[in-house]
C-alpha cells in the first residue's frame, strides 16, 4: 500500500524555532479536518520538549482532530499520510510561529489528495 507523506518542519533558516520562556507559556494548536475520500494519519515529532511523540490514525471523511502545542516545544516535525494514495505527495505547509493556530484541511482522493490552510 502505497502512503503520501508531506512532512512540515518548524525551522527557520535551517535552525528549530525556539521560544523564550515566557513566551513558551502561550502555546498553539495544530488542527486538522478530513474532507478527502481517504483515511489519514497524522504523527508529530517535538523537538526540545519532554511530550512524547504520537500519531492521530484511520481519520476518515468529517473527522476533525488535533494537537495542542506543548509549551516547552522548540520545534514539531509533522508527517501526513494518506492511506491507499496513489500519486504523488501533499505539499507540506510551513509552520514558523508555535504560539498560533495553525488549521488545514485534507480533500480530494487518493488518486490526488490535497491539503490546504483554512481559518481555526
Amino acid at each position: 500500500m502505497a502512503y503520501g507523506v508531506a512532512t512540515l518542519l518548524l525551522a527557520l533558516g535551517g535552525t528549530a524555532v525556539t521560544a523564550s520562556p515566557a513566551a513558551a507559556q502561550d502555546s498553539g494548536h495544530i488542527g486538522f479536518s478530513n474532507k478527502g475520500w481517504f483515511l489519514a494519519k497524522t504523527c508529530y515529532k517535538w523537538q526540545g520538549s519532554a511530550t512524547p511523540d504520537s500519531c492521530d490514525d484511520n481519520k476518515a471523511i468529517g473527522q476533525d482532530w488535533g494537537v495542542d502545542i506543548p509549551a516547552d516545544a522548540t520545534g514539531v516535525e509533522v508527517t501526513v499520510l494518506v492511506h491507499g494514495q496513489q500519486i504523488g505527495d501533499l505539499e507540506a505547509p510551513q509552520i514558523t510561529d508555535l504560539k498560533s493556530n495553525h488549521c488545514y484541511e485534507l480533500s480530494g482522493y487518493t488518486w490526488g489528495p490535497s491539503i490546504n490552510e483554512k481559518s481555526c
